[in-house]
């Protein structure tokens, strides 16, 4: 999709250099276009579920499902705790392999006939009903994707086996001095795994801009008597690009869709780090893998009630911009484009819309999943898409299926399961508040006499 030329980052006034004269449409060109043989952040460490000795059937855990670039996908965790990723299709007869549980054995258990299959391999090791003496068919098997583990956050490689054991591995969260965030005791961890119905190259642009703020974030982090004019001086990264427009304050790119943010209150003193995955799951749609690092405010961390408030503040933000970008989005489906008129503080979005363009943007050879024959088309795929979706209460997405009110086993906003508003809530939620006042009241009574 055409878009006006990109602008310059140059300024007269600036010393030479390549910060000072990198055209935005250069910025991209030393970034890997092959973006299905590339690490993905896609789940929290603390989100996959692990196997249970003696837990079988009902008892047993479920598997998360998940997406990526449009392949169905199912993760779990054996009993020792490594984690794997395999097609979400069970081998026997297409069912979802997420409608199963995690086997005791630390294989991941088909819901409809008890197939077992292996994370390591993605074969089936087990059938019940497989007769004695008879072997497992040799297509009994789904496809297997690497998994990382590192800083909390679960990785997977959704392209060549092979080339995932000789890539290098993801960067770590790391502060200036390159030092991991995560080992330091300065610094506390903030994080969040949400699923939005929104394309993610328009959250990375979102990201990117820090020119939305005062206005986007207003009653957050944003006020907009403090607008100013902004220019950006953007340099290049082993992996991407970052981009300035005030000392201290950063905006940066790796490749393939994640954003690192240096945004502190006070630098030096209340430094804040934010790493942020925004991974494609589908066209149109993303999971975003949160992490922020800040070494203020450190004991709110461990008192409920303020980690609240500061879980809440996060999901406020993310959501002043999901209202727009998911408006935005709307207008790119009635063929309206992403960028029109531009200013030059828009070169860093800019230059990622570039790369956008050579790699996920790519409609007839691009990365996206073309269905379990690999003949389905990317319009098809943005049908399965966005609006198709359901969401759990952790915010995370699942296939819409027909809401029917006589379903004994629907959970209402349960983990797994969608939320559904017209579905009763239990009777004893309403009484809470008050029933917390009245057992406060009577406390302070006593300890007053």
């Amino acid at each position: 999709m055409a878009t006006t030329p990109l602008l310059s980052t140059e300024r007269p006034e600036d010393p030479g250099g390549e910060k000072a004269s990198e055209k935005t449409g250069l910025l991209h060109s030393h970034l890997p276009l092959d973006v299905r043989n590339q690490w993905y952040a896609l789940a929290l460490s603390s989100d996959i579920p692990r196997a249970k000795r003696g837990k079988v059937g009902a008892a047993a855990e479920s598997p998360m499902s998940t997406s990526l670039l449009g392949d169905p996908l199912v993760l779990w965790r054996d009993l020792s705790g490594k984690a794997y990723c395999v097609a979400d299709r069970c081998p026997h007869r297409s069912a979802p392999l997420s409608l199963g549980k995690v086997h005791d054995t630390g294989h991941l258990e088909c819901i409809y006939h008890g197939w077992q299959i292996d994370g390591t391999s993605g074969k089936v090791i087990e059938i019940p009903a497989l007769e004695e003496g008879k072997s497992i068919p040799s297509n009994a098997k789904v496809p297997h994707y690497p998994v990382f583990e590192q800083d909390g956050v679960v990785y997977v490689w959704p392209g060549s086996v092979e080339e995932a054991l000789s890539a290098s591995k993801p960067a770590r969260d790391t502060d200036d001095s390159g030092a991991p965030l995560v080992e330091s005791s300065s610094f506390v961890l903030q994080t969040l795994c949400i699923d939005l119905p929104i394309d993610h190259s328009l959250m990375v642009e979102n990201l990117l801009d820090p020119a939305h703020v005062p206005f986007a974030h207003e009653g957050t982090i944003g006020n907009r008597k403090m607008v100013e004019p902004l220019h950006m001086t953007v340099t290049k990264t082993a992996n991407g690009f970052f981009g300035r427009v005030k000392e201290g304050l950063r905006n940066g790119f790796e490749a393939p869709c994640n954003i690192v943010l240096y945004t502190p209150p006070i630098p030096g003193k209340m430094d804040l780090y934010q790493y942020i995955g925004c991974t494609p799951t589908a066209p149109g749609q993303m999971r975003m893998i949160y992490r922020a690092y800040r070494n203020f405010a450190t004991f709110a961390e461990k008192i409920p009630p303020l980690k609240r408030l500061f879980d809440n503040m996060t999901k406020k933000i993310i959501f002043q911009d999901y209202q727009l970008l998911l408006g935005q989005q709307q207008r790119l489906r009635e063929r309206a484009l992403p960028w029109n008129s531009t200013i030059q503080v828009d070169c860093l979005p800019l230059a990622y819309r570039k790369y956008w363009q050579r790699t996920f943007g790519k409609r007839s050879d691009g990365p996206w999943w073309r269905g379990w024959d690999g003949k389905m088309d990317i319009e098809d795929l943005e049908k399965l898409g966005s609006w198709d979706k359901d969401f759990d209460c952790n915010g995370c997405a699942l296939p819409r299926r027909p809401h029917h009110p006589q379903n004994p086993l629907e959970h209402s906003g349960a983990p797994g399961h969608a939320l559904r508003p017209d579905y009763p809530a239990s009777w004893w939620k309403p009484w809470v508040p008050p029933v917390t006042v009245a057992v406060a009241a009577l406390i302070a009574l006593k300890l007053l006499n």
